[in-house]
């Protein structure tokens, strides 16, 4: 058997499916995948589509390291094939860094999905008591869309959901969806957490609408990394401080410069 049809055989039941569910998954026979699965090969044009749908990359479903990465690594080498970790040079806010995350490159529904399904398993894991879900405009809207929607398909779990805007509508609102009230728990989903500044302000124009509390921020990288100290104070503790909520992230800064020093991307 080659390695690819082992590799697809033991994505497929890692993620509990059948041969007749994958086939449907990929629109393909179920004899095409039993076929894959005993030593043929599936077409090149496949491989994308089998691989967004198993959630690794082309590399890993080819064989390439699939047992040893973590999972942080391997989302780390998704961030990098959809185009979201960029290299080279970049000034950030005066720190010196080699790698820049662009979470506008997250742009397949494949990528939403998966990231809904990462920040909801994030929320469920902390056994976090909320009331709202509220995107941050704009990156984090549908990035919380997202996990208020894994939250209900994965766990059963029923939240209401909102999300800011960044200019007020024609009646002055600052707000979509749920309407805020005194006492809700509320957790915040954005796409990045770098000095924490910027969130910091929309989580207090949004208690000026009601007395909520924040029960966690979410967000896919904690940019903070060694040597930042020198530029900023962690964004991270100061939201964790200033509200008393849980930071919970995908990955870290820290664990983007290993990958790199490593050569996992």
């Amino acid at each position: 058997m080659n390695m690819i049809g082992e590799n697809i055989k033991k994505l497929r039941k890692a993620k509990g499916m059948t041969q007749e569910e994958l086939a449907e998954a990929v629109n393909v026979s179920y004899q095409a995948v039993s076929k894959w699965e005993n030593g043929g090969s599936p077409d090149l044009e496949m491989l994308p589509i089998l691989a967004n749908t198993f959630g690794v990359t082309i590399d890993e479903l080819m064989g390439f390291k699939l047992n040893a990465y973590t999972n942080k690594e391997k989302f780390i080498r998704l961030m990098a094939d959809a185009g979201v970790l960029k290299r080279g040079h970049f000034d950030l806010h005066g720190f010196d860094a080699d790698y820049y995350v662009d979470s506008e490159h997250f742009t397949t529904n494949i990528h939403l999905a998966k990231l809904g399904e990462f920040f909801a398993d994030l929320i469920m894991e902390e056994h976090l008591e909320f009331d709202c879900i509220v995107g941050m405009a704009y990156h984090g809207i549908s990035f919380a869309a997202a996990t208020a929607m894994a939250l209900a398909s994965k766990y059963g779990v029923t939240v209401n959901y909102c999300h800011d805007r960044k200019v007020p509508d024609s009646r002055g609102r600052i707000l979509c969806g749920h309407t805020l009230e005194d006492g809700e728990r509320i957790v915040v989903v954005d796409d990045l957490i770098n000095s924490g500044k910027t969130v910091t302000e929309r989580i207090e124009r949004l208690r000026e609408l009601a007395d909520v509390k924040v029960a966690a921020v979410v967000a896919i990288v904690d940019r903070y990394e060694k040597g930042m100290e020198s530029v900023h104070d962690s964004g991270a503790k100061l939201l964790a401080e200033k509200y008393g909520a849980k930071i919970l992230t995908v990955v870290s800064g820290d664990d983007i410069t290993r990958a790199i020093g490593q050569g996992i991307v």
